[in-house]
């Protein structure tokens, strides 16, 4: 079972926030992106952060998600905001606050033009953003640090929740990629340091490494070699630079467990490990804005791009096995698509605009 949030070795257990609490601040993070509070709100909101030490860990996370979307270019950044504002004022006449923040919290992190997932969800998967201790929005990367000292990237489009206690340093990785390079625990006894998915744990031994959890469409991974006979319910793909990482799917009896050494990778579903392969330190130059390609097969390499893209990138029937090599610029994917045309003389095409527009290669 996972151990309430708490990042510190002796600090008291912390109780999850509340969804009204993570409603209202998303609720007030949209009004402060529609423009300068007035004086009298501004008093509001310093009294609504002062409520709790749930209302305030809520508004540190807003502040988070904030600073990301910042970051983001203003034609993608602009019309999400004044999008959600507009939705919060008219779903007020016929809405409570919490489904107000929702359609906010929403537009917050899915601007028009901006293609996700969660377009075609919006309902489900709004909390896992507003929830997640951490997210990293679409084409951008986070990278974190945490009390103990251990570094963490998180690629574009993941979350991640920080569960420390006094027994254990649990990540669990809700969705996404996730690069870890952990520190030598001050605690005595010294802590383990476990990273979860939906699929199982890994437990790091002094270690530098990667996860990635895919979903059941996206099984075909480029940097994968191995079969795990697996499922529709995805995997997990865990890749060991230094050190070792031990693994134990979920529904698998212990002598099943298995730890990799550095150099290799391998991928497991909740019953089974693949057989292990070679792992690859190219896979992890998402960290500087790259995708390096080697024989990857082009759908994966359009998967990858598509999510520092504000469009989806579809491989038409007749170029899908085709492989590419090279280095691209994810922080510019117009130039990766470019550069994709010139090596393989293929023709980039965009289909519709705004939210509704695709980009086809073939």
């Amino acid at each position: 079972m996972a151990e309430p949030l708490n990042h510190s070795t002796n600090a008291p257990i912390v109780e999850p926030i509340d969804e009204r609490i993570l409603a209202e601040a998303a609720a007030w993070l949209a009004q402060l992106q529609d423009g300068p509070l007035p004086p009298a709100e501004q008093a509001r909101l310093a009294a609504w952060r002062q409520q709790s030490p749930q209302h305030q860990r809520a508004w540190q996370r807003a502040e988070r998600l904030l600073g990301q979307l910042n970051a983001l270019p203003a034609p993608l950044a602009g019309p999400a905001l004044h999008a959600s504002a507009q939705a919060s004022l008219q779903a007020s006449r016929r809405a409570s606050l919490a489904r107000i923040a929702k359609g906010t919290a929403l537009a917050l992190l899915i601007a028009p033009g901006a293609w996700l997932l969660w377009q075609r969800q919006p309902w489900q998967h709004w909390r896992h953003w507003m929830d997640a201790d951490y997210a990293a929005l679409p084409g951008q990367s986070l990278d974190l640090q945490l009390d103990d000292g251990s570094q963490l990237s998180l690629h574009a489009g993941s979350q991640l929740d920080v569960r420390y206690s006094r027994r254990q340093r649990l990540l669990h990785l809700r969705q996404g990629e996730l690069y870890v390079h952990t520190a030598a625990d001050s605690a005595q006894p010294p802590r383990p340091f476990i990273v979860s998915t939906a699929h199982g744990r890994m437990q790091a031994l002094g270690t530098r490494f990667a996860v990635r959890q895919l979903d059941g469409r996206d099984g075909r991974d480029g940097r994968n070699n191995g079969s795990d006979g697996g499922n529709d319910g995805g995997s997990t793909l865990l890749a060991v630079y230094e050190g070792a990482v031990r693994i134990e799917p979920a529904d698998a009896p212990s002598a099943a467990h298995r730890t990799l050494r550095a150099g290799q990778q391998a991928r497991f579903t909740r019953e089974a490990i693949a057989p292990a392969s070679a792992a690859r330190e190219a896979d992890t130059a998402w960290r500087q804005g790259l995708l390096i390609a080697d024989a990857m097969p082009l759908p994966d390499w359009a998967a990858a791009l598509a999510r520092h893209s504000g469009r989806p990138i579809r491989v038409l029937p007749a170029a899908q096995a085709l492989r590419i090599s090279g280095t691209f610029p994810l922080r510019d994917p117009d130039r990766a698509l470019r550069m994709l045309a010139a090596t393989l003389r293929l023709r980039i095409r965009q289909r519709g605009q705004g939210e509704g527009a695709v980009v086809e290669i073939g």
